[in-house]
């Protein structure tokens, strides 16, 4: 048995590995020795959520994270959450201990991987930001536009923008592409680089 308290706001009160069990929990204040005293005894409490070990499929740290990343089940992911980066690598490594049939593995992503996403994000916004500019410039050259059915297409949303003018595409599209650019920039300065306990599944 091993418990983890803390007292951070934004923490998980309570972390605790119990019978072959991940339990964490924020129970009122005035509750929290109440309940970390059952644990010690060996009393089962309510007050906790709890992941149980067979259960488990993947135990994810990232670098620079407040939090540890439970994947659990067919699809579910819990966070156990803890800002203090000391006790949240004894965590991850009491874990990586005492969980059996697992093996560790480190994920280093590479500039292009760790930039993907606002890579893409960039080159999304490019396409919307052409396709608004000319159907702006064509609606103040006095050209007319209807959209055909129910309305909720994506060409609906660039008609839309489009019709705040040519200026104001410039702008609203130049704002979001700089700030696709900074998120860019940021991820590939700094690669994410997650550490992995994988449960390997019994067979």
């Amino acid at each position: 048995m091993k418990i983890w308290q803390s007292n951070v706001k934004s923490d998980d009160k309570i972390i605790a590995f119990y019978n072959k069990t991940i339990y964490k929990g924020n129970p009122k204040p005035d509750e929290v020795e109440k309940i970390v005293r059952e644990l010690t005894i060996g009393k089962q409490t309510s007050s906790l959520f709890g992941i149980p070990q067979k259960l488990l499929n993947e135990i994810n740290f990232e670098v620079g994270k407040n939090h540890i990343e439970v994947l659990f089940g067919l699809d579910s992911i819990e966070y156990l959450k803890i800002n203090d980066v000391d006790k949240k690598q004894e965590i991850f490594d009491f874990l990586r201990a005492e969980i059996p049939n697992s093996r560790y593995e480190v994920e280093k992503y590479s500039k292009f991987k760790a930039g993907k996403k606002p890579l893409f994000a960039m080159a999304f916004i490019l396409i919307l930001f052409c396709w608004a500019l000319y159907l702006a410039n064509e609606i103040e050259n006095g050209n007319q536009y209807e959209i055909v059915g129910s309305g909720r297409s994506i060409t609906t949303i660039v008609l839309a923008l489009a019709s705040i003018g040519t200026v104001n595409v410039i702008l609203l599209f130049g704002v979001l592409f700089c700030i696709a650019l900074l998120g860019f920039i940021f991820k590939t300065k700094r690669p994410k680089v997650v550490h992995k306990i994988i449960v390997e599944p019994r067979l």
